[in-house]
Parts: structure tokens; sequence; C-alpha cells
């Protein structure tokens, strides 16, 4: 069965020494990894890092921090140039709202704007939405509300969701994926998160090269132990975990 990381960084430095022997790795482990990037020039890096590897698919995002510091001009033509190479990428990401590391309510309002802009881009060329939101939980929920309201597109992935626990019935309400970490395996939250949603919500992330419970590097090789975290929160065999999860993806991606 073919195993799916939804959310990795597979660009950095972390995975510089064995970066061909990982690959090798993933490839005989039948992992399939999609390296979410920051901006356009980490789109075109990474894309490039990985060209022929058909196990690791990179998208191209826009990290909110990111979408702060470029120009009007600057992301009309990122948005450009997604738009003429749509057929070199299988979804956008990561892209969101994050008001822990930016307070500024015009920058925030600046997050929001293009934030909205790449989903309406997701929506307009079917492409899915890998999302980060960090203390802005509700509000990227409102946002999701809308669209799938207005449009009824749903094919949205929150990476890593991390919001309060009444969140959670928004979440079921849209119908939209939610990926859990590594750190399911030690984190209340996330488990919880994993027996309140139905599993044909569910998807799996490392967040390489982070969020290891062992404070070690994270890779896309660790995936297993979350679908066997997921098989045992949810009363499931394993296998049935792993073609739930894989038939997921494919809805996502289709």
């Amino acid at each position: 069965m073919t195993l799916i990381d939804i959310h990795a960084h597979m660009d950095f430095k972390d995975f510089d020494s064995d970066r061909e022997e990982l690959v090798k790795k993933l490839k005989e482990n039948n992992i399939i990894t999609v390296s979410n990037t920051i901006n356009k020039e980490n789109y075109l890096y990474t894309k490039e890092l990985y060209k022929g590897q058909n196990h690791i698919k990179v998208i191209p995002g826009l990290y909110p921090q990111e979408a702060e510091k470029i120009t009007d001009p600057e992301f009309e033509e990122y948005l450009n140039y997604l738009k003429k190479n749509e057929k070199e990428y299988v979804a956008i990401g990561e892209v969101g709202l994050d008001a822990y590391n930016t307070t500024d309510e015009k920058l925030l309002e600046l997050q929001e704007m293009r934030f909205r802009k790449l989903i309406e881009l997701g929506i307009k060329l079917d492409k899915p939405v890998i999302i980060h939101t960090r203390k802005r939980e509700q509000r990227v929920l409102e946002i999701l509300r809308e669209y799938v309201e207005k449009y009824n597109f749903r094919k949205f992935d929150l990476h890593c969701f991390m919001g309060k626990k009444k969140l959670i019935k928004d979440i079921k309400e849209l119908k939209i994926y939610c990926s859990i970490p590594l750190i399911v395996l030690n984190t209340q939250s996330f488990q919880l998160l994993v027996m309140e949603l139905p599993i044909s919500q569910l998807l799996v992330e490392t967040d390489s090269p982070y969020l290891n419970p062992s404070k070690q590097r994270n890779s896309p090789l660790n995936i297993p132990h979350i679908y066997e975290k997921i098989a045992q929160l949810k009363g499931y065999d394993k296998i049935e975990v792993e073609n739930i999860i894989y038939r997921n993806f494919q809805q996502l991606l289709l």
C-alpha cells in the first residue's frame, strides 16, 4: 500500500547529508511525500532539487510571514506564474494565517487578503490547498466556510491544526481534511482530533524535519507510526487505515 505524507519540507539543510539515501528509502517503502514550500524562490529551488522524483511532489506555497514581505507586483507575478504553470504541481501550500509570529493588524489584513487570493486560485484551478494556521484558527475556519458555501469547494487540508476543541465541530460540518502529525504519539489534543473527526476527514503528515516527539530530525520515513496510532485510537486494522487514508488523498487530489 502507498503511504502518504501530505506535509513536509524536503528542501531543508537537515536532509543535505543523506538526501539521496532518503529518497531511495521513500521509494522502497512506497511513501509519497508532498513537499510544501514558503515562497516562489523556495518553490523553484525545491522543484529543481527533486526533479524527476515521482515520490516527492513539490507544491508552491506562500507562508503567512512571507506574504507580508513581498510587494503587490511580486505577488501578482507569482499568481500569474502559478496560473501559467498549473500542470507542474498537484496542490497549493502551505498558505494561511499566523498571528503567533505577527501581531500588527495591518500585516494580518495583508496575510488574509493574499490567503484569499490563493484559495481563489485553488478553486479556479481545482487544486487542493494545504493550510497553516496559528493563533488564527477560528478566522481561517470562517474564511473556509465562505468558500465552501459559495463554491462547494472542500479541498482544504488543515496542517497540524492546534485550535480549540470547540472548533472540531466546524471542521466536521465543513467536511474538510486535517492532517495528523507525528506528535499525535504523545499529544492529547491531536489524539482527541483523531477520535472526534470521521476517518474520512483524516490525512497524515510529518512536517519534516520538525515535530518529532523524540526531538530528533523528523522524516517521512516516520509516517507508518502515525498510521499505527490512528488505527489504535479508532479501533481499526492498520491496513484498513492505510487504505482509507490513501482514498482520502485520492479524493483530495481528484
